[in-house]
């Protein structure tokens, strides 16, 4: 049996058609954010305690114009969190200026989120969900750690944006635990901007 000689020009062709074909595949397989969608509604009340030892819902943490959710991993042990949670509370006008009451959820117990709000004077309410119940719910659950892991259970990283009938208006996500939303561009765009 005879093998096939291809022309360089032809070879050429192949190679460029495969790099096309692999870019394209690429393009195809972008990280999307787990989770609900915008446009669908908030599937949770967010029964939880807060900082205090409280018990909250989502109804009574609403603003004017609904609530800004960021759900961290842990305002204890994870450092992209804690600055996370204190950048958000030297923005805390802003988003109150756009009638959004800021909220924050982690996989903490309540003592922890209760030290970091005072040591880092919080002016926001923090949300406990120890065992991940509404992180599971949500499907937001980081599928990296398994089950026994000290931190199975934590949350990937995002922000949602939901207005007073509880609809999800916004979805800012990174693909990297270490990596947070702007939020100069995510004010920029809840102002409208």
């Amino acid at each position: 049996m005879r093998a096939a000689v291809l022309s360089p020009a032809l070879l050429a062709l192949c190679i460029v058609l495969r790099m096309i074909s692999i870019a394209h595949g690429q393009a195809a397989a972008a990280w999307v954010p787990p989770g609900p969608t915008v446009g669908s509604t908030f599937p949770d009340a967010l029964d939880l305690q807060d900082q205090s030892g409280n018990k909250q819902n989502f109804k009574s943490l609403l603003g004017k114009r609904g609530a800004a959710i960021f759900f961290v991993r842990s305002a204890d042990w994870c450092p992209f969190c804690k600055r996370q949670l204190v950048d958000v509370n030297g923005r805390l006008t802003e988003f109150k200026a756009l009638g959004l009451n800021v909220i924050s959820v982690s996989h903490d117990e309540v003592d922890l989120i209760a030290a970091f709000h005072q040591s880092q004077s919080i002016g926001y309410t923090m949300l406990a969900d120890p065992d991940g119940t509404v992180v599971e719910k949500l499907g937001i659950r980081d599928l990296q750690y398994s089950d026994g892991s000290k931190a199975y259970g934590v949350a990937r990283p995002m922000i949602f944006i939901v207005n007073p009938q509880l609809t999800i208006t916004h979805k800012y996500a990174e693909e990297s635990y270490k990596d947070r939303p702007d939020l100069n561009k995510v004010l920029a765009e809840l102002r409208g901007k």
